[in-house]
């Protein structure tokens, strides 16, 4: 374990995360998320748990309370910790992967941290951005915890629709 990253959540990077997940949602005809101070607190502890470990885990997460997706991203450049373009994007990109025709699957890869961005039945989200000098990088984790969880088995049918429009 090493000492945890600062945390480098700002309101503009909140707002940032928010708008581009609430606009990956809305293309797939899922209601906007709104932002929980709670969960917000939640997700940056997490994201620090995890800067500490040096790696992405979600060991510890109370998974029946929240869903979870997290980052990782790193740079020899010192000073502005990551984007929130830089996870929300790759966690999207897994539509790809996803098989509308079959919900329940299989899929043709990762599909979760897509599902859980889209996933209409979930409608709180809290976003926690840490950074700092890692061994070899410059890195950023960031974690966006859900509330209700999605990606329930049984359930991508009704929760994960194909794009709109």
């Amino acid at each position: 374990m090493r000492e945890a990253f600062a945390d480098q959540t700002d309101p503009a990077f909140l707002q940032e995360a928010l708008s581009q997940i609430n606009s990956y949602r809305a293309q797939h005809g899922a209601p906007p998320l709104t932002l929980d101070p709670q969960l917000v607190e939640y997700a940056k502890s997490r994201a620090a748990k995890m800067s500490a470990a040096g790696q992405i885990s979600h060991d510890g997460l109370d998974r029946q309370q929240y869903g979870e997706n997290a980052a990782w991203q790193a740079t020899s450049t010192p000073g502005t910790p990551g984007a929130a373009a830089g996870a929300t994007s790759d966690w999207y990109s897994e539509v790809d992967n996803f098989n509308f025709a079959s919900p329940e699957g299989p899929h043709s890869g990762v599909v979760g941290h897509f599902t859980a961005t889209v996933w209409k039945g979930s409608t709180k989200v809290g976003i926690g951005r840490v950074a700092g000098q890692g061994a070899e990088y410059y890195e950023t984790f960031i974690v966006a915890n859900f509330s209700p969880p999605g990606n329930m088995r049984g359930s991508f049918a009704t929760n994960v629709s194909p794009k709109q429009g």
